[in-house]
């Protein structure tokens, strides 16, 4: 039995309608959860919040919100580790909330583990909270607005007589082009940022660094739940990592949760 051409067209248009009705009633559905969890939250029911959080993000989506309140629920329920990383999970998506940042801190002052950083405080910290200011979507429209303000400038340069108007339209344009490419630089590091999962949270009460991924090997130096490291390489159930002092080592993959 042969189908004609306006069946099949029938036939292809119910079927987006239903593709599309049902991609939408699933995302209504992803949305009732985290709804329904920030309901159980305010009501202070921390262990069902989670639950309707977890089955939220369980949809491939990423929530500053849901994150930031199962951080909050997880600091409730006394639970550091895991309160710490959905902290630094929200983190990595608004860089510079305040509210993130104060819990974070609040988190990491009950965690054993107070490991300076081997780079310069002052300078670190002001450079990140100025990368922080605004988010990688920001700073890409600034990167583009100035792209545009400089061949803008460049084209007055090209087709205006005056000498002076050329060569301040030149050197305007010179430096406007260098603020474009240094907004650019920050825009991807922010991205990196955003995309990235090179950092992780230990999660398993004491674990013992090694110098090689091996049980046998030499045991290097003890970190505590909670504690924040950076993931330097993975070799199947052992993870190279390195903490904000510079130490190095290697540990069970199962002991960390990556942010």
């Amino acid at each position: 039995m042969k189908l004609h051409s306006s069946n099949i067209t029938f036939v292809m248009l119910f079927f987006c309608l239903l593709t599309g009705t049902a991609s939408k009633a699933a995302g209504v559905n992803a949305y009732t959860l985290l709804d329904s969890g920030n309901a159980a939250y305010n009501k202070q029911y921390y262990s069902k919040a989670i639950t309707f959080y977890e089955g939220f993000l369980k949809g491939d989506v990423e929530s500053a919100q849901a994150y930031f309140n199962m951080g909050n629920c997880y600091y409730r329920l006394n639970e550091m580790p895991k309160a710490i990383l959905y902290y630094e999970k929200a983190k990595r998506l608004t860089p510079g909330d305040p509210d993130v940042e104060f819990n974070l801190q609040l988190a990491n002052q009950k965690i054993t583990d107070k490991i300076s950083s081997d780079t310069p405080l002052f300078i670190y910290s002001d450079w990140k909270r100025f990368e922080n200011k605004m988010t990688e979507r920001q700073w890409g429209i600034i990167c583009i607005s100035l792209l545009c303000i400089s061949l803008l400038l460049f084209a007055l340069y090209l087709y205006i007589s005056s000498i002076f108007v050329k060569q301040l339209s030149f050197w305007s344009a010179f430096v406007i082009l260098f603020s474009c490419l240094f907004t650019f630089y920050i825009a991807n590091q922010q991205y990196d940022l955003l995309t990235s999962h090179d950092t992780a949270v230990i999660m398993s009460p004491s674990v013992t660094v090694k110098g090689a991924p091996d049980d046998k090997a030499t045991e290097l130096f003890v970190v505590h739940e909670g504690t924040k490291v950076w993931v330097v390489k993975n070799d199947g159930i052992w993870t190279e990592i390195k903490l904000s002092n510079g130490n190095v080592g290697w540990l069970v993959s199962s002991d960390i949760s990556v942010i």
